[in-house]
């Protein structure tokens, strides 16, 4: 269960790595407004958090046959269909779930600083 699970923590951080780099650059291109820039980054991230929670849903109903895990398993051996997609299903919605609520962790931070900066300016 640990190795689906780093296997699942790889493919969700690779996804997010790229969300993550297309919102900070969006951050930095209007740091001359940090008002602006706070607010874009927060409903960014919001936005994320809400897609990550989509996914999360289907996972239940997924076909892991087709997933990026199941393609780095079957790489090691011939795994058998139905016992290993339940446990990479249970595995993936935990780590899904444990980054949605970083993720979320996250947006609240900057809705906050949003609105703490948007007070003072």
């Amino acid at each position: 269960m640990e190795r689906l699970e780093a296997l699942a923590d790889l493919v969700i951080r690779r996804a997010l790595g790229f969300a993550s780099l297309a919102i900070v650059l969006v951050f930095l291109s209007l740091t001359f407004q940090w008002a602006l820039a706070l607010r874009s980054g927060a409903m960014l991230v919001t936005l994320l958090w809400l897609i990550v929670l989509l996914k999360l849903a289907y996972v239940p109903s997924q076909d892991m046959r087709h997933s990026e895990i199941w393609l780095m398993v079957a790489e090691r051996h011939a795994p058998d269909a139905l016992p290993m997609q339940n446990a990479m299903r249970l595995a993936f919605g935990n780590r899904l779930r444990w980054h949605a609520d970083r993720i979320g962790a996250v947006a609240i931070c900057l809705w906050g600083l949003y609105l703490l900066v948007s007070i003072v300016t």
